[in-house]
């Protein structure tokens, strides 16, 4: 075929739309197939996320129709339909020529808007940027090609246009999911010169060559680390609810940004005089975790952790409780803002198109969300401390414990089949009644006296050791071994008490539910026998098996030497203070008397207001299967309404462990008077 041939096949592209902006930079209005090629990968995933979409538009629809008339579906086509443009300078458009205006990689700024109270003195935008000069050129510097176009919003979306705003929203993810790279600008960060020499020092580029786990930076740099993380952590950009989504939708994490150095992102700071430095976010990130200032909280840390994690692995999801958690409390300009950051962070095929006025309307409307995904971790909320309310009036929705917790663990995408209504309220449930806590045993009037004869004295923490310093195991603190020692007896004379075949069950779920997704994660060294207990694992098996202790027998296979040697490492484990509470109560649970604890409880004011006796323990269905973490008992108090109906007020959430099959109990024991466990739907208010 002849080059004249080739030629006349070839089908031309469309033109971008082409527009001077000022004297120095045009800009091109993209062509829908433009658009097309250059979002593929982050319109990738949109277009895999559009059946979870319905069937979370669906729950919702059942649940609260205000709320479902509020969300509209998000499709490969309405991303396509936004307008897209991007900024290059009069020097490029030659280069932009020779491909028709046809565009094939940009790159996304993120920086923090700046309001005439965030401008400081002498403080001068660059022409028609947004920005200083020194920005701008250094953004400018980091163009691997003039044909790179650049995409900053205060330039790229019309900003008297509210449909196009509301339009780009929809699509944030996609274009910073799509760039070539993320360009990240702390104007208000000012390193001086052993900071910067510490920033461009390769010890600290994890690409830069074999990454060892263990290497500790040199005592010299402690004092630079610090002063360096310190300045970089109190810009405002980690404040921003929007600059956190700018960046986690980049995927900083994926093998692609983090190997190749082309599409990490770069953080641009000033340096000493009128400088400007630019650090990777490899190396920008390797430099926070060395530093202590790290492990301090800070308004930013919940960029340290892969907000997408648990998405990585099929049939998974990250929490979408997590999302709300991390923005819930940094700035925005519009509330409603919040619940599509909480959307565009989950890849979820759906746009908000709302009018949300508060921080409650945010919780209510984010919770539905993760609910109507499959996400359980909302019913297991609590936080005793307050009194729940939703814009004043009193709700089952709870708070969060820690409000801006981003480690809730991920969960299967799926159907909540309990739930039958949802309103800011009250919620009405499908619920296993369980013992009243009146008929709990253990407690405060626990024998703890069995103990002894495993630790004849104080229970001693055992150390936990990171990988980075093997050598350096955390010490154990007396004071606070004293001060556990009792809960850690009253949990450990519970299992005595119940024997070796339920201590088997309770062990089993321990491993599989909390120490192998939790503790062994790669930060500390895996959990292992502590050589020190295994005089104290013996006698704790005597101690449930006496007599066969006495006759020679061996441990049961449920239950051996080894299990006994892990299992009270695991009790003397600081961490561990999360699941074994202050009180250990024993409940029973099957018509044979098999049993289960509750720990670590939370009360409201609810919990003493009224006979102890009426109040009722429930698990709502939908918690049944779930893991042992999350505090899935309901302790509820009866109310009657002004009309006669009777509810459920909230007065409590606490955990169970080492439970037998509760569904199957129910299922067989129901319609028996001796049923220890029953069905029902309740109502459940605040």
């Amino acid at each position: 075929m002849s080059n004249d041939t080739q030629h006349e096949l070839q089908v031309p592209r469309p033109r971008a739309i082409y527009e001077r902006v000022g004297d120095e930079l045009f800009k091109l209005t993209l062509t829908e197939q433009n658009k097309a090629e250059i979002f593929a990968y982050g319109l990738s995933k949109l277009d895999g996320s559009q059946q979870e979409a319905g069937s979370v538009l669906e729950n919702l629809a059942k649940w609260d129709p205000n709320i479902r008339s509020q969300f509209v579906l998000r499709s490969y086509s309405t991303v396509l339909d936004t307008p897209f443009r991007l900024i290059y300078t009069n020097a490029d458009l030659p280069f932009c020529e020779e491909t028709n205006l046809y565009v094939r990689q940009y790159m996304a700024i993120s920086y923090c808007w700046r309001s005439e109270d965030f401008l400081p003195h002498g403080y001068e935008r660059y022409g028609e940027w947004p920005v200083s000069r020194p920005f701008v050129e250094a953004i400018l510097s980091e163009k691997l090609h003039q044909r790179v176009g650049i995409w900053m919003d205060q330039l790229c979306i019309d900003q008297t246009s509210n449909i196009d705003k509301q339009k780009s929203v929809a699509a944030m993810d996609v274009i910073y999911r799509s760039c070539l790279s993320l360009i990240v600008l702390l104007e208000d960060v000012f390193l001086n010169e052993s900071e910067v020499a510490l920033a461009e020092d390769n010890a600290y580029d994890t690409g830069a060559g074999t990454y060892d786990r263990a290497w500790i930076p040199p005592a010299a740099d402690v004092p630079v680390l610090e002063s360096l993380c310190g300045k970089v952590c109190a810009a405002r950009w980690w404040q921003r609810a929007w600059c956190f989504h700018e960046f986690s939708v980049n995927e900083p994490w994926n093998d692609e940004r983090q190997s190749d150095i082309r599409r990490n992102a770069t953080f641009i700071v000033n340096g000493p005089g009128k400088s400007v430095i630019k650090i990777k976010w490899r190396i920008l990130h390797s430099i926070l975790v060395y530093s202590e200032f790290a492990r301090s909280p800070f308004t930013g840390q919940d960029l340290l952790i892969p907000i997408d994690f648990g998405d990585r692995e099929p049939g998974w999801r990250s929490s979408l409780m997590a999302r709300h958690n991390a923005v819930i409390s940094k700035g925005c300009l519009l509330v409603e803002d919040k619940i599509s950051i909480m959307i565009n962070t989950s890849g979820m095929g759906l746009a908000y198109q709302g009018a949300l006025r508060t921080h409650d309307d945010v919780l209510y409307a984010g919770a539905l969300l993760s609910l109507a995904a499959g996400e359980r971790h909302p019913l297991s909320m609590m936080n005793g401390r307050l009194l729940p309310t939703l814009n004043g009036n009193s709700t089952w929705l709870q708070q969060n414990l820690i409000a801006d917790d981003v480690t809730i663990p991920r969960f299967r995408p799926g159907s909540l089949n309990g739930i039958h209504r949802i309103s800011m309220q009250d919620i009405e449930l499908d619920v296993v009644f369980l013992q009243p806590p009146a008929r709990w045993t253990g407690g405060l009037v626990q024998d703890i006296s069995c103990t002894f004869q495993v630790f004849p004295e104080t229970i001693v923490t055992s150390a936990i050791t990171t990988v980075r310093q093997a050598d350096h195991a955390h010490p154990s603190l007396g004071h606070e071994d004293k001060e556990l020692d009792a809960s850690r007896r009253r949990f450990l004379a519970s299992c005595i008490s119940n024997g070796h075949v339920f201590t088997a069950r309770l062990w089993n779920q321990l491993m599989e539910e909390v120490v192998k997704p939790n503790y062994n994660q790669g930060h500390n060294v895996d959990l292992a026998p502590n050589p020190d207990l295994l005089a104290a694992a013996r006698r704790f098996i005597q101690a449930m098996l006496p007599v066969s202790a006495l006759l020679g027998i061996s441990p049961p296979p449920e239950f051996t030497l080894s299990d006994a040697h892990l299992f009270l490492t695991w009790l003397t484990d600081p961490r561990s203070k999360l699941y074994i509470g202050l009180y250990t109560f024993r409940i029973t649970c099957t018509t044979d008397g098999q049993e289960a604890f509750t720990t670590g409880a939370e009360i409201n004011a609810h919990f003493k207001d009224g006979p102890y006796e009426e109040l009722q323990a429930v698990i709502p269905t939908d918690l049944l299967q779930e893991t042992c973490i999350p505090l899935r008992i309901w302790l509820l108090r009866p109310k009657k309404l002004e009309d006669g109906t009777e509810i459920w007020r909230l007065a409590g959430k606490t955990r169970m462990l080492g439970e037998p099959d509760l569904s199957k109990e129910a299922e067989m024991s129901a319609g028996r008077d001796d049923a220890v466990v029953k069905s029902r739907r309740v109502v459940v208010g605040g």
